[in-house]
Protein backbone atom coordinates (compact mmCIF):
# COMPACT_ATOMS: atom_id res chain seq x y z
CA UNK A 1 0.00 0.00 0.00
CA UNK A 2 1.30 3.47 -0.84
CA UNK A 3 2.63 5.51 2.05
CA UNK A 4 0.09 8.29 1.50
CA UNK A 5 -2.83 5.85 1.54
CA UNK A 6 -1.49 4.25 4.70
CA UNK A 7 -1.13 7.64 6.37
CA UNK A 8 -4.68 8.55 5.41
CA UNK A 9 -6.16 5.37 6.88
CA UNK A 10 -4.09 5.30 10.02
CA UNK A 11 -4.66 9.00 10.77
CA UNK A 12 -8.34 8.24 11.24
CA UNK A 13 -7.67 5.19 13.38
CA UNK A 14 -5.14 6.95 15.56
CA UNK A 15 -7.49 9.86 16.08
CA UNK A 16 -10.02 7.73 17.88
CA UNK A 17 -8.08 4.80 19.27
CA UNK A 18 -4.97 6.24 20.82
CA UNK A 19 -5.10 9.56 22.59
CA UNK A 20 -8.83 9.66 23.26
CA UNK A 21 -8.66 6.29 25.04
CA UNK A 22 -5.74 7.19 27.24
CA UNK A 23 -6.88 10.76 27.78
CA UNK A 24 -10.42 9.81 28.71
CA UNK A 25 -9.16 7.15 31.08
CA UNK A 26 -6.71 9.49 32.76
CA UNK A 27 -8.95 12.55 32.87
CA UNK A 28 -12.10 10.84 34.09
CA UNK A 29 -10.66 7.57 35.34
CA UNK A 30 -12.73 7.24 38.51
CA UNK A 31 -15.93 7.82 36.54
CA UNK A 32 -15.24 6.09 33.26
CA UNK A 33 -13.40 3.10 34.67
CA UNK A 34 -14.92 1.61 37.84
CA UNK A 35 -12.43 0.08 40.20
CA UNK A 36 -12.43 -3.39 38.75
CA UNK A 37 -9.81 -6.07 39.12
CA UNK A 38 -11.02 -8.12 36.18
CA UNK A 39 -10.69 -7.23 32.52
CA UNK A 40 -13.47 -5.69 30.52
CA UNK A 41 -13.69 -7.27 27.06
CA UNK A 42 -14.22 -5.37 23.83
CA UNK A 43 -17.98 -5.83 23.84
CA UNK A 44 -19.80 -6.29 20.57
CA UNK A 45 -17.10 -4.94 18.31
CA UNK A 46 -16.24 -8.32 16.80
CA UNK A 47 -19.67 -8.58 15.17
CA UNK A 48 -19.62 -5.13 13.62
CA UNK A 49 -17.64 -5.97 10.52
CA UNK A 50 -18.44 -9.67 10.09
CA UNK A 51 -15.38 -11.08 11.90
CA UNK A 52 -15.23 -14.14 9.68
CA UNK A 53 -14.50 -11.76 6.79
CA UNK A 54 -11.81 -9.74 8.58
CA UNK A 55 -8.73 -11.68 7.53
CA UNK A 56 -5.19 -11.16 6.20
CA UNK A 57 -6.45 -12.39 2.84
CA UNK A 58 -9.15 -9.71 2.80
CA UNK A 59 -6.49 -7.12 3.64
CA UNK A 60 -4.36 -8.29 0.72
CA UNK A 61 -7.29 -8.08 -1.69
CA UNK A 62 -8.27 -4.64 -0.42
CA UNK A 63 -4.69 -3.44 -0.81
CA UNK A 64 -4.67 -4.74 -4.38
CA UNK A 65 -7.90 -2.84 -5.07
CA UNK A 66 -6.34 0.35 -3.79
CA UNK A 67 -3.20 -0.11 -5.87
CA UNK A 68 -5.28 -0.82 -8.99
CA UNK A 69 -7.33 2.30 -8.28
CA UNK A 70 -4.20 4.41 -7.98
CA UNK A 71 -2.88 3.11 -11.29
CA UNK A 72 -6.16 3.38 -13.18
CA UNK A 73 -6.79 6.39 -15.39
CA UNK A 74 -10.54 5.83 -15.59
CA UNK A 75 -11.89 5.14 -12.11
CA UNK A 76 -12.84 8.32 -10.26
CA UNK A 77 -13.62 6.67 -6.94
CA UNK A 78 -13.09 3.44 -5.02
CA UNK A 79 -15.54 1.93 -2.57
CA UNK A 80 -14.46 -0.27 0.33
CA UNK A 81 -16.70 -2.23 2.67
CA UNK A 82 -16.36 -2.28 6.44
CA UNK A 83 -14.68 -5.69 6.56
CA UNK A 84 -12.10 -4.53 4.00
CA UNK A 85 -11.23 -1.42 6.00
CA UNK A 86 -11.10 -3.45 9.23
CA UNK A 87 -8.81 -5.98 7.57
CA UNK A 88 -6.49 -3.23 6.33
CA UNK A 89 -6.25 -1.70 9.80
CA UNK A 90 -5.52 -5.04 11.46
CA UNK A 91 -3.17 -6.63 8.97
CA UNK A 92 -1.75 -4.07 6.53
CA UNK A 93 -0.40 -1.36 8.80
CA UNK A 94 1.96 -3.24 11.14
CA UNK A 95 3.87 -0.97 13.46
CA UNK A 96 1.67 2.04 12.73
CA UNK A 97 -1.12 1.46 15.20
CA UNK A 98 0.28 1.95 18.70
CA UNK A 99 0.93 -1.08 20.82
CA UNK A 100 -1.89 -1.61 23.24
CA UNK A 101 -4.58 -1.25 20.55
CA UNK A 102 -6.12 -4.62 19.70
CA UNK A 103 -8.64 -5.75 17.10
CA UNK A 104 -9.52 -2.39 15.52
CA UNK A 105 -12.89 -2.73 13.83
CA UNK A 106 -14.86 -0.46 11.53
CA UNK A 107 -18.62 -0.31 11.22
CA UNK A 108 -20.32 1.79 8.56
CA UNK A 109 -24.04 2.43 8.32
CA UNK A 110 -25.50 4.87 5.83
CA UNK A 111 -23.25 7.91 6.03
CA UNK A 112 -21.96 7.13 9.52
CA UNK A 113 -18.72 5.49 10.61
CA UNK A 114 -17.83 3.90 13.92
CA UNK A 115 -14.30 2.90 14.85
CA UNK A 116 -13.83 0.45 17.71
CA UNK A 117 -11.01 -1.36 19.43
CA UNK A 118 -9.85 -2.93 22.62
CA UNK A 119 -7.21 -0.86 24.39
CA UNK A 120 -4.72 -2.18 26.94
CA UNK A 121 -3.87 0.90 29.03
CA UNK A 122 -0.70 -0.60 30.50
CA UNK A 123 0.69 -1.21 27.00
CA UNK A 124 0.11 2.27 25.60
CA UNK A 125 3.31 4.12 24.71
CA UNK A 126 4.40 6.84 27.06
CA UNK A 127 3.38 10.33 25.97
CA UNK A 128 3.07 13.77 27.57
CA UNK A 129 0.79 14.35 30.54
CA UNK A 130 -2.75 15.17 29.43
CA UNK A 131 -4.35 16.67 32.47
CA UNK A 132 -2.45 15.40 35.45
CA UNK A 133 -4.76 12.52 36.36
CA UNK A 134 -2.74 9.44 35.50
CA UNK A 135 -3.25 7.19 38.46
CA UNK A 136 -6.70 5.76 37.84
CA UNK A 137 -7.11 2.05 38.37
CA UNK A 138 -8.26 0.72 35.04
CA UNK A 139 -9.18 -2.73 33.72
CA UNK A 140 -6.70 -4.76 31.72
CA UNK A 141 -8.59 -4.25 28.46
CA UNK A 142 -11.02 -1.43 27.75
CA UNK A 143 -13.50 -1.13 24.91
CA UNK A 144 -13.24 2.16 23.04
CA UNK A 145 -15.45 3.42 20.23
CA UNK A 146 -15.88 6.70 18.42
CA UNK A 147 -18.55 7.43 15.86
CA UNK A 148 -19.32 10.30 13.57
CA UNK A 149 -19.29 11.39 9.98
CA UNK A 150 -16.42 11.38 7.49
CA UNK A 151 -17.05 14.31 5.18
CA UNK A 152 -15.19 16.12 2.38
CA UNK A 153 -13.53 19.31 3.60
CA UNK A 154 -12.93 21.52 0.58
CA UNK A 155 -9.63 21.02 -1.19
CA UNK A 156 -7.87 20.14 2.04
CA UNK A 157 -9.12 16.57 2.33
CA UNK A 158 -11.77 15.17 4.65
CA UNK A 159 -12.81 15.72 8.22
CA UNK A 160 -13.89 13.22 10.83
CA UNK A 161 -16.69 14.95 12.74
CA UNK A 162 -17.16 13.15 16.05
CA UNK A 163 -20.63 12.67 17.47
CA UNK A 164 -19.98 10.08 20.19
CA UNK A 165 -17.08 8.64 22.14
CA UNK A 166 -17.65 5.69 24.46
CA UNK A 167 -14.97 4.28 26.74
CA UNK A 168 -15.67 1.17 28.77
CA UNK A 169 -19.38 1.52 28.03
CA UNK A 170 -19.50 5.07 29.41
CA UNK A 171 -20.20 8.00 27.01
CA UNK A 172 -17.69 10.83 27.18
CA UNK A 173 -19.26 14.32 27.35
CA UNK A 174 -19.28 16.02 23.95
CA UNK A 175 -17.93 19.15 25.61
CA UNK A 176 -14.66 17.25 26.08
CA UNK A 177 -14.22 16.39 22.38
CA UNK A 178 -12.30 19.58 21.48
CA UNK A 179 -9.91 19.05 24.39
CA UNK A 180 -9.32 15.44 23.38
CA UNK A 181 -8.64 16.38 19.77
CA UNK A 182 -6.37 19.21 20.88
CA UNK A 183 -4.34 16.69 22.88
CA UNK A 184 -4.00 14.69 19.69
CA UNK A 185 -2.49 17.69 17.95
CA UNK A 186 -5.52 18.98 16.06
CA UNK A 187 -4.80 22.24 14.26
CA UNK A 188 -7.36 24.93 13.69
CA UNK A 189 -8.51 25.28 10.11
CA UNK A 190 -10.97 27.86 8.86
CA UNK A 191 -14.41 26.26 8.89
CA UNK A 192 -13.29 23.12 10.75
CA UNK A 193 -15.67 22.38 13.66
CA UNK A 194 -14.15 22.10 17.11
CA UNK A 195 -15.26 18.45 17.32
CA UNK A 196 -13.64 17.48 14.02
CA UNK A 197 -10.14 16.49 12.98
CA UNK A 198 -8.71 16.88 9.49
CA UNK A 199 -7.64 13.91 7.39
CA UNK A 200 -5.58 15.81 4.81
CA UNK A 201 -5.62 15.13 1.10
CA UNK A 202 -2.66 13.38 -0.50
CA UNK A 203 -1.29 13.04 -3.98
CA UNK A 204 -3.47 10.08 -4.95
CA UNK A 205 -6.59 10.75 -2.86
CA UNK A 206 -8.39 14.08 -2.70
CA UNK A 207 -10.98 13.17 -0.10
CA UNK A 208 -13.05 10.40 1.42
CA UNK A 209 -16.56 10.05 2.74
CA UNK A 210 -19.06 7.43 3.87
CA UNK A 211 -22.04 6.61 1.65
CA UNK A 212 -24.34 3.62 1.69
CA UNK A 213 -22.30 1.94 4.39
CA UNK A 214 -19.09 2.06 2.36
CA UNK A 215 -15.89 4.11 2.47
CA UNK A 216 -15.56 6.10 -0.74
CA UNK A 217 -12.08 7.27 -1.77
CA UNK A 218 -12.07 10.05 -4.35
CA UNK A 219 -9.23 10.40 -6.83
CA UNK A 220 -7.21 13.60 -6.65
Amino acid sequence: MGKSVKRFATRLALAVLFVLAAYAGWKWGDVVFPRLETAIGIGDTEESAAPELVTPEAADLAREKIEAFRESEDALELRLKAFEVSSLLRYSVPGVLPRGVVEPTVKMDGDRIELMAGVIPSALPEFPDLGGITGAIVPDTVSVSASGSLLPFGEQGSMLLLSEIVVGGIPIPSSAFPEILAALGRKDEQGLPASAILAPAFKEIRSAYIEGGELVLVRA
